[in-house]
């Protein structure tokens, strides 16, 4: 083991040590926890929506596909960047106004407020959903860190995956919501600055970018097609299945709850969007380039990759000097856990207030929810220990099934009156069905022609593209048609309509111009905090 590694992690580790113990002092309510007071800075905010978004599929499982898949990779960058987009015009500032009005503090209880659920099965369902997707979602987190810490350190998977798992449960169960967002913006850092740095590295190292790409050409052609050398339908299908994550963004919980949490709804727009934007633009770029250089440089000689997932970490240890490549091995770890703290966060709090607490009408306390938090994260390390420990693909299932149960409903609730509780419930519970069947049982993360009877046709139809992704305008389509053949409150109907009616324009020494300044939803925003309902 390098010591010069091992000393520059340690420094890491006693910096999220810090963090931990700093933010336990401001955590003692059950609102601080899940959501830290609804006082969290928009910069502090936005880090940690997209720290909590990219995890280990950014450092470890992107990579891995671009080393793989060549510049075709590039399609999942598009979906990424626009669903990032997605996000914050068509969730985040809606669902906060909404999240202050109803005081509500998970997305569960965002749902039955707006739907007006006294039945208590949209929350069932949604407990159900994030126990069953957010465990396996954690469980591809760990996997991604075991694949770190062996390729940094020298040891096997499952150790390195038992490491993380201890590591990151030490912490994320301590100070709640504040421990993870501000440890989200020191990861969001690390991961930034190691993706700005590998790349270059790399180019030096092999000599520029033309000397990069005819290596590749030498090696492999259609790795240098933006189509992977398919044309036609199948081309289509080729982008469709790498930008599909696109809709992905609109359900996810551990991300959402980010926007809950923000003080100033006003300011999700522009500076959200701005530095959301920039980071992502830069992480992705970077997360790509390290994939596509990493396999010119293996195919040169100059690089030894055991897994192609590896490739980062493996890189670090090969162009930099050990402290440095200590510091790269920690930004990859802190990508890993900056998904994994949230996720275990989302999914104790399914269990602690959506079930047990507003279900069962049990009172729960700090430490039944730290107890929870080690459950879920006991599951998730089984599941890594037994699973494929392919992280693309792990996060892949799982993004998918939080996107076909939750994107659907968030996104009608907050842009349509007329949606009704019967249509949520019908919705939720076929996505939550259909995602375990198609998922688990018949094609596994992506359609393929080789499943059984008339599946097998579907796959040949839509080969690689993942089956969220069909699966989510399906659950779109059934919520529609249940909301249309029911009737919703007629005081839900008009709350919606208050909330967001359309502001006129003024006339007389502002232009249209300026007083169009501020957004729709900046002016609802002004609106309710002015009379203390924000």
């Amino acid at each position: 083991m390098n010591t010069e590694i091992l000393i520059g992690f340690l420094f890491y580790l006693a910096l999220l040590a810090y963090i931990g113990w700093w933010a336990n002092k401001y955590t003692k309510t059950e609102d601080q926890y899940f959501v830290g007071g609804r006082k969290v800075h928009v910069l502090a905010a936005t880090l940690s929506d997209k720290a909590s978004d990219f995890s280990g599929w950014l450092m470890l499982g992107y990579p891995g596909s671009a080393f793989k898949a060549g510049l075709g990779a590039f399609w999942a960058a598009v979906g990424c960047l626009f669903g990032t987009l997605a996000d914050y015009v068509l969730i985040g500032p809606r669902l906060r106004i909404y999240a202050g009005k109803f005081r509500a503090i998970t997305v569960p209880d965002y749902l039955e407020a707006r739907l007006k659920d006294d039945t208590k099965m949209i929350r069932i369902l949604s407990a159900l959903i994030i126990l069953i997707f957010m465990t396996a979602y954690v469980a591809a987190q760990f996997t991604a860190g075991g694949k770190t810490f062996a390729e940094g350190f020298g040891i096997s998977d499952n150790a390195g995956i038992i490491l993380t798992v201890i590591i990151l449960t030490a912490y994320v169960i301590t100070g709640g919501f504040f421990a993870v967002v501000w440890t989200d913006v020191v990861q969001a850092m690390f991961m930034l600055l190691t993706l700005i740095i590998v790349p270059f590295l790399a180019l030096a190292k092999i000599g520029g970018f033309d000397k990069a790409t005819q290596i590749i050409a030498q090696a492999d052609p259609t790795k240098l097609d933006p189509f992977g050398g398919a044309t036609g339908w199948a081309a289509i299908i080729f982008a469709i299945g790498y930008a599909s994550w696109i809709v992905g963004y609109l359900g996810q919980p551990h991300i959402v709850t980010r926007y809950m949490s923000v003080e100033d709804p006003r300011k999700l727009r522009r500076p959200g969007i701005f530095i959301s934007g920039t980071w992502t633009i830069i992480v992705l770029w970077g997360a790509f380039f390290a994939g596509f250089l990493g396999f010119a440089m293996h195919q040169a000689g100059m690089l030894q990759v055991s897994d192609p997932e590896k490739v980062i970490p493996a890189m670090a240890v090969e162009l930099m000097p050990g402290w440095l490549a200590g510091f790269v091995i920690a930004g990859i770890i802190s990508a890993v856990m900056s998904t994994a703290d949230s996720q275990l966060l989302v999914a104790s709090s399914a269990i602690a207030r959506d079930f047990y607490h507003k279900v069962l009408g049990k009172e729960v306390g700090k430490k039944q929810m730290v107890n929870i938090s080690r459950v879920v994260a006991l599951v998730g390390l089984w599941f890594a220990l037994t699973g494929n420990k392919v992280v693309y693909e792990m996060v892949a299932t799982a993004w998918g099934g939080l996107a076909v149960g939750f994107g659907p409903i968030l996104v009608l609730s907050l842009w349509w009156k007329r949606v009704t509780k019967e249509g949520a419930i019908v919705g939720m519970a076929y996505g939550l069905v259909s995602e375990v069947i198609l998922e688990a049982k018949v094609y596994g993360w992506a359609f393929n022609p080789d499943a059984p009877g008339i599946f097998g046709t579907i796959g040949s139809w839509f080969n690689g593209v993942p089956v969220f992704f069909i699966n989510f305008f399906i659950t779109l389509f059934i919520i529609i048609v249940v909301s249309l053949f029911t009737k919703p409150p007629e005081d839900v109907v008009k709350l919606h309509e208050e909330l967001f009616k359309k502001v006129p324009i003024e006339t007389g020494k502002k232009s249209i111009t300026e007083t169009r300044a501020k957004s729709q939803v900046e002016n609802v925003a002004d609106f309710l905090i002015e009379r203390g309902l924000a």
